[in-house]
């Protein structure tokens, strides 16, 4: 009788072991950090046609009409967390952050003579120059005229108002439109009245009045569910929201049988097995990326603020007022028996106690990535342009720098991965392999990884290119650093793929696919 016990734990365990490697829970993966649990071999190559298509979902909007939320899998169920938009008609008119990106019109941080210097040139330019001749030239007026900050904000930028030439929305239009962004215009008619006293040229005027549509978003939060097996949606759980566009990209989290997520202006929480709502507590901001995590009875997203509620009944347990934004995800780093939750701030990447939300160290670092931490060393994809790639040691006191990768880009918001003492980042243009304990470069390859944070199983690294259209297998060994599959996919620029075993999931433009990876 003394056996059954023992038996019986035997089991559990490895039933706890088969759900953790066959799952997919949150942002990154079962630890957060981009590794599959999964023992399962995949295939060292792809079929020329990439690998096996198994489905694909109904509909599902993303981009300004749902975002760019990564799916997550637990107990052979893929779930989604989105703010579903859609149109109804309207008698106001509105210039939104949509409109605004149809036209083209950006406003930037250059100076007045930089940007009256750029636009002159633009008019002025031959039709002539075109293609590779163009590109030449351009990149040359960007190091004549930029420094090297205005560069790397602007320098795509500019580059693109020289390729549109006289098509280019102009920069004293875009200045007027910014000053009644969101403003409601009671009908259309006022607002053509608005138009008209601004003395915008015909086409101008017609191309602003086409892109104002005679209708208004709504939206509901949503969290759906999908049969693994087969794609089909098993339930959908829906609250009324608030139109937030595609920065509501947030990433649902499954823990104990519950799902939780971020929507349009709540934190939500609700039965995994069939989606009835659990709790719901509304918040006084709009639009969030922050992926959420539950850790120790707590889940955590950055709100504005790093904000920790009590997993069971969403109230607010702590507050940290030193991180802010609403892009950036949390991730846990342990240190002598203390958890800690690391998070990147608009600047600065913050280490806080997780049970009392009191900051513990900061240092140079911010923006969207997900820091990774490995014993006693943490790895952040920084915007600060001085720290770049860095790594971190834990100390008493709370972190020293042990060595840091030169920033390339403005783009920072893809995550990295450790493995085996290696640092990989794919991203910033580049994939790239360093060392962990002394940061030299032991693989660099140029590629068009930007945004999306790459994944790892079985030794492979999976990774979008070229804004979602490829989807890339290469070998996760410097020694071997090789591209061994690569497949056409439309993935979502900013979402990031999930494996379950040997089933890969795709966020799509209009609905989820699934991959079949096995040998």
């Amino acid at each position: 009788m003394k056996l059954i016990p023992v038996i019986f734990l035997s089991l559990s365990a490895n039933l706890c072991i088969m759900a953790e490697e066959s799952s997919w829970p949150q942002w990154r993966g079962p630890e957060r950090n981009g590794v599959s649990a999964s023992k399962v071999k995949l295939a060292d190559s792809w079929p020329e046609d990439g690998p096996k298509l198994l489905w694909e979902s109904e509909y599902i909007p993303s981009g300004d009409d749902g975002g760019y939320g990564s799916v997550v899998a637990m107990n052979g169920k893929a779930f989604m967390a989105i703010v579903w938009h859609r149109q109804v008609p309207t008698k106001t008119r509105t210039v939104d952050n949509l409109v605004l990106r149809k036209l083209g019109a950006r406003r930037t941080n250059l100076p007045k003579e930089v940007v009256d210097a750029m636009e002159k040139t633009r008019t002025n330019l031959s039709p002539r120059l075109r293609g590779t001749k163009l590109d030449e030239w351009a990149k040359k007026w960007i190091d004549e005229n930029l420094d090297e900050k205005q560069k790397l904000l602007y320098g795509d930028y500019v580059i693109s108002r020289f390729k549109k030439g006289s098509t280019a929305f102009p920069i004293e239009a875009t200045n007027k439109l910014y000053s009644i962004k969101d403003k409601i215009f009671p009908n259309e008619k006022s607002f053509k009245a608005w138009l008209d006293e601004q003395g915008f040229d015909t086409k101008i005027h017609e191309q602003i009045l086409n892109k104002v549509p005679p209708t208004k978003k709504v939206a509901e939060d949503v969290i759906l569910a999908l049969d693994m097996k087969t794609g089909t949606t098993l339930w959908q759980s829906k609250l009324e929201g608030i139109p937030s566009g595609r920065n509501s990209s947030a990433t649902p989290c499954v823990s104990n049988g519950f799902v939780y997520a971020v929507g349009s202006n709540r934190v939500f929480c609700v039965e995994a097995e069939k989606g009835k709502m659990v709790w719901d507590k509304q918040l006084g901001s709009t639009g969030g990326a922050s992926s959420i995590m539950v850790t120790e009875g707590r889940a955590i997203a950055l709100i504005d603020r790093l904000t920790a509620f009590d997993a069971k009944t969403g109230d607010k347990l702590w507050e940290n007022t030193d991180i802010t934004g609403r892009t950036a995800s949390p991730a846990l780093w342990k240190f002598k028996g203390r958890t800690e939750i690391v998070c990147n701030s608009r600047k600065s990447v913050i280490g806080v106690d997780a049970s009392s939300g009191k900051t513990l160290w900061e240092a140079p670092g911010g923006g969207s990535s997900t820091p990774v931490a490995s014993g006693d060393l943490l790895i952040v994809h920084a915007k600060d342009e001085n720290a770049g790639i860095v790594c971190y040691r834990r100390t008493e006191k709370g972190v020293e720098e042990v060595w840091k990768f030169p920033k390339l880009t403005r783009r920072t918001d893809s995550s990295p991965i450790i493995t085996n003492k290696y640092v990989f980042l794919f991203g910033a243009e580049m994939r790239l392999c360093l060392d962990l304990g002394t940061g030299k470069v032991l693989a660099k390859e140029v590629a068009k990884h930007d945004i999306s944070s790459p994944i790892m199983a079985d030794g492979k690294i999976f990774a979008y290119e070229i804004k979602g259209s490829f989807l890339d297998m290469v070998n996760a060994n410097p020694d071997d650093f090789t591209e061994i599959g690569k497949t056409k996919v439309r993935a979502l620029r900013c979402s990031s793929p999930a494996i379950v075993g040997s089933k890969l999931l795709v966020r799509m433009e209009n609905r989820i696919a699934c991959y079949e990876l096995g040998e």
